[in-house]
């Protein structure tokens, strides 16, 4: 149990952790946009931050094994769907400018 616990496990919910953290980031993010006054500058910061995040978080859990990372993959896309479904759609600013003509 303790080789299991700390191949598959751990990464695991490691993974969900930094997938929880990443999404929440790019929805603090999304929210924020229609009120920033440089949009690009805040959406591609926060893309940056949240990839270097991610992406370091799944290289120190790789440890030399390809378990480790699936495992972390798999805590990443768990939290994602699931965080999707309790979030859900939630009302949007209205729509302005181009966009708006379209409707």
């Amino acid at each position: 149990m303790s080789h299991f616990l700390q191949s598959i496990l751990i990464p695991l919910a490691a993974g969900g952790l930094i997938g929880f953290l990443y999404f929440l980031g790019l929805w603090r993010t999304v929210r924020r946009l229609p009120f920033a006054p440089r949009p690009w500058r805040l959406l591609a910061g926060s893309y940056l931050l949240r990839l270097v995040f991610a992406l370091g978080g799944f290289y120190l859990l790789m440890d030399g094994s390809w378990e480790r990372p699936v495992a972390a993959v798999a805590g990443f896309v768990i939290v994602r769907s699931a965080m999707t479904k309790s979030l859900g759609a939630t009302s949007s600013p209205p729509r302005k400018g181009a966009i708006a003509w379209k409707s």
